[in-house]
């Protein structure tokens, strides 16, 4: 009942201000006020978030190991260095692979050699075979032809026979030729056979040789050097750990949050004074028996700064709620009562609305005023219940 009487008297003043320079015996005139500004009120969507800490972790994790046994000599990568797929990480001593290189290196070449020989022989061969070719084709000719003179008793058996024997030598020579010539192809084909025998020991001593040079298999950051220099390495022995992009934040939720969360679901992270729209990527179907959280993880746009293992926090909206907010300039105060002026058809009409929190130039409406009505913004000093307000 008070507060009743409060808001009359205070709405008396307010109408009473209007008309304070007229006579209580005249009639009642409407005041016109003018330069006033006004606004349409909006309501904006308001979102309740909650907020997790969470540790900055890579895509995957990867153990590089070597694939021969030695001594590491040197090491070029150091932890939270960025490193490119193919890239040397670490160099192992290679003295005891190195000669098996060279080796094969100078067989390889000396069989080359070879077979050059060869071949400038086997041109030789071939120009003799067809020379000897030619010899025996008319050599036996000639001895068919001396043949049949023979039977004519148009020629001596003398002649004969040596024409006989020009053409038994002509096919002896071609004989040796073509043996020549089988000679240096099964020559040949041993020394090819050879040479692919050392080109696969070269392929595998060039292999050993080059897995001295301990390299990263993917793109990442340097997270861990396990084995310093000087230490003695072997296919079991981690060398370094990698992680690999994108970047990822994981934190553990409460149940309560159970199916309020999904992937695909656009986050805000702040880390390392950043703040990014990170992409919810996973969602643990379970919860920990014992802290009763499920873990998520939040895919991070690229961020240069950013490394594994640095603090995150991660903002999660949880609800969503209309909210009304307008200038604190529109709100009329008349003790501890706060009050707009809503313009409808020209006319002001004061009307007890309750605020709440003040963000900058604007203040919050809890009650009293709705989506889509007119008030006063400016000037609000000047007018009244029932003024007529012209811009």
């Amino acid at each position: 009942m008070a507060r009743r009487l409060l808001i009359a008297a205070a709405l008396l003043l307010a109408v009473s201000s209007c008309g304070s320079e007229e006579s209580s015996l005249e009639p009642l005139k409407v005041k016109t006020v003018t330069g006033v500004k006004t606004a349409t009120v909006q309501s904006t969507t308001v979102e309740e978030k909650e907020t997790f800490s969470g540790t900055v972790i890579p895509d995957q994790e990867i153990f590089i190991s070597p694939k021969v046994v030695g001594y590491l000599i040197e090491v070029k990568a150091t932890p939270g260095k960025k490193v490119k797929k193919g890239e040397v990480l670490a160099v192992i001593d290679s003295s005891d692979i190195r000669p098996d290189v060279e080796k094969a290196k100078a067989g390889i070449k000396e069989i080359e050699a070879a077979l050059k020989e060869i071949s400038q022989a086997m041109e030789e061969v071939r120009a003799h075979r067809r020379a000897a070719e030619a010899n025996l084709l008319l050599a036996e000719k000639t001895y068919r032809r001396f043949e049949e003179l023979l039977k004519a008793d148009a020629v001596s058996k003398q002649k004969f026979d040596e024409v006989k024997t020009q053409y038994e030598a002509a096919k002896a020579n071609l004989e040796a030729v073509k043996a020549k010539e089988a000679q240096l192809k099964e020559r040949e084909k041993a020394l090819l056979a050879k040479k692919e025998q050392i080109e696969a020991d070269l392929k595998k001593a060039s292999a050993y040789l080059s897995y001295t040079y301990l390299k990263s298999p993917v793109d990442g950051v340097v997270l861990q050097k396990l084995v310093d220099s000087g230490n003695l390495v072997s296919p079991q022995t981690p060398v370094f750990k990698i992680g690999t992009y994108p970047l990822k934040v994981r934190a553990f939720i409460d149940n309560t949050y159970a199916g309020k969360i999904h992937v695909g679901d656009k986050v805000t992270v702040k880390v390392k004074g950043l703040k990014l729209v990170g992409t919810v990527s996973e969602v643990d179907r379970s919860s920990d028996p014992v802290s009763h959280k499920f873990g998520v993880k939040v895919t991070l746009p690229e961020a240069p700064n950013v490394i594994p293992g640095t603090y995150a926090v991660i903002e999660f909206p949880i609800s969503s709620r209309k909210e009304i907010s307008i200038p604190a300039s529109a709100v009329y105060r008349v003790g501890s009562l706060e009050y707009v002026f809503v313009i409808e058809n020209g006319t002001a009409h004061l009307r007890l609305i309750k605020t709440g929190k003040r963000k900058g130039d604007r203040v919050t409406v809890i009650s009293g005023l709705h989506e889509g009505e007119t008030i006063a913004v400016s000037g609000v000093s000047k007018l009244c219940d029932g003024a007529k307000v012209e811009g």
